[in-house]
């Protein structure tokens, strides 16, 4: 059996789910396509240790969408400030809202995915097939017709494919799109640590020569923490024991919060920095990390990702699917803004991180007097935070 729908997206995570939600509020018939199981989320569960540091911009649209009704808001942490330092100078910045609310919020991602699943279950132009793989996929002439791996066999035609199939993403693997990859060398090490005096509603970021250290409020005390620590010092402290890891973990803060204890098992991923040499190819398009990866400097790299889905459903808003100018024409578009708007944060991110690996003794002080210049200049902290969820 054959059936038709409008577009499919392969993978129902975080960007995957809100983009459905996006394209079906406009009306467009939707297959939203899940390797595996819905994902449930509960207040009374472990947190994950996987988080996301969620802008302003997109707690919004969040909003608009109508996630926030499934949100357990206890395990949400709400920031109106940022304060970063540089523990090998004097440089120091400080980002606030201005007085127009929260800058984000930190949220678990299954917790965010939980919520888009819901919705997307329940909406009328939404399809969503679970414990379901793409087996394989033809672009032919007006449609991509679509094989899948399931005990039905079943067989879908569809006029766009999405992939939202994260990093390792089966789409562009399978269209042979290239990417560009570039090893920090570097692990995010993750946990939740408690922290008796930090400041409850301030992202506080520690920049040291080896990589930065975020703590990242949570509520009721509780931080989620990413260090970005080097590929030869990543073993060292993942399994250290607890009293040495919080007495080297204050070394690398460089502030006195008071005590802090150690509330979770201890995690690490590698980083790196890619992007697809392009983000769409006939009637398939890519968002999220199956286009584009970044170092998680700001925490920010999933708002990229909802960025994309944005622009793509603008961009697709205005043509006919079925007329392969008006598609092209309109992906074009999408990579285009896109892709530039990516490089721009992607650089930017990479750039810091080696401006602040450099321990040179002109570049601590140029990096200390820029800093504490910037501190001062609100319009470019404004801009700095915009590229951060663009």
């Amino acid at each position: 059996m054959t059936k038709r729908c409008d577009i499919i997206i392969n993978g129902a995570g975080m960007v995957g789910g809100v983009t459905a939600l996006l394209l079906a509020e406009q009306g467009f018939a939707v297959t939203l396509i899940e390797s595996q199981q819905q994902t449930k989320y509960s207040g009374k569960d472990s947190r994950q240790l996987r988080v996301s540091a969620i802008s302003k911009h997109n707690l919004e649209l969040f909003e608009r969408l109508g996630l926030t009704e499934h949100w357990q808001t206890s395990r949400m942490g709400y920031y109106d400030q940022m304060s970063v330092w540089d523990n090998h100078s004097t440089g120091e910045i400080k980002f606030n809202s201005g007085g127009s609310g929260v800058l984000g919020a930190m949220i678990e991602n299954n917790q965010i995915i939980a919520a888009a699943q819901q919705l997307a279950n329940a909406h009328n132009n939404i399809d969503v097939l679970y414990e379901t793989s793409i087996a394989d996929f033809e672009d032919v002439e007006r449609k991509v017709c679509v094989d899948l791996d399931s005990t039905s066999k079943e067989k879908l035609n569809t006029h766009l494919l999405i992939g939202a199939d994260g990093a390792r993403s089966q789409i562009r693997n399978y269209l042979g799109i290239e990417i560009q990859q570039k090893p920090y060398k570097q692990h995010g090490l993750v946990c939740y640590l408690k922290v008796e005096n930090a400041p409850a509603k301030i992202a506080l970021q520690a920049f040291n020569s080896g990589g930065p250290v975020g703590l990242l409020p949570m509520n009721d005390g509780l931080f989620s923490m990413v260090w970005s620590l080097p590929e030869d010092q990543v073993e060292h402290w993942l399994n250290a024991e607890e009293n040495y890891f919080i007495n080297g973990l204050k070394v690398h803060i460089n502030r006195d919060f008071g005590g802090i204890e150690l509330c979770s098992e201890r995690q690490a991923f590698p980083l790196h920095k890619t992007y697809a040499k392009a983000f769409y190819q006939g009637r398939v398009a890519l968002v999220g990390d199956a286009a584009h990866t970044i170092h998680p400097l700001a925490g920010q790299g999933v708002n990229l990702g909802f960025a994309d889905a944005e622009c793509l459903v603008d961009k697709l808003n205005s043509v006919s699917l079925k007329n392969n100018d008006e598609l092209a024409n309109a992906l074009k578009k999408y990579q285009r803004v896109r892709m530039a708007e990516v490089h721009k944060t992607a650089e930017t991110m990479h750039a810091l991180h080696h401006l602040f690996s450099n321990e040179a003794a002109p570049v601590k002080m140029l990096r200390a007097f820029g800093m504490n210049r910037l501190n001062q200049i609100n319009p470019i902290k404004q801009w700095l935070l915009r590229q951060a969820g663009s």
